[in-house]
């Protein structure tokens, strides 16, 4: 379950949408507007067949809405893209902004190292990493 979660977290960062970081099994991506976000989320069924979570007033604050995202062991890689890319499809299509989560990418297969996810022994294992011009460069 765990190894589910950390994929999906580490792709959603990836595409560069707004995960909040917590240590439950349920990811959250910030939207921070009531409309927009029950307007992604009705896409995300409608154009998609997802299903995905509308988190909004009053369970959180008004500027605090989100999308509720919860991996299961049963959810495939492939499956986990196919979520990912209609996501971030509705986000740019719903105005939504994108960040960036890391500037620091792996030398050999270009992804981005997403330290603020990592476990202790995981961050000091790469910190070497960012600190090296040679073995890491800054994503574009």
């Amino acid at each position: 379950h765990q190894r589910s979660v950390k994929l999906m977290r580490g792709m959603l960062m990836d595409a560069g949408l707004p995960v909040v970081h917590c240590p439950s099994h349920i990811i959250p991506v910030k939207v921070g507007n009531a409309e927009k976000n029950t307007a992604v989320c009705n896409d995300m069924m409608t154009k998609h067949n997802i299903y995905v979570q509308a988190i909004n007033y009053p369970t959180v604050p008004r500027g605090e809405e989100m999308l509720r995202i919860a991996p299961s062991p049963h959810h495939t890689p492939e499956m986990m893209k196919y979520f990912v890319d209609a996501l971030a499809k509705e986000w740019k299509a719903h105005d939504l902004i994108f960040e960036k989560h890391s500037e620091v990418e792996c030398h050999f297969c270009k992804m981005p190292l997403h330290f603020e996810v990592m476990s202790a022994r995981e961050k000091e294992y790469f910190a070497d990493f960012a600190q090296s011009n040679n073995r890491v460069t800054a994503q574009a």
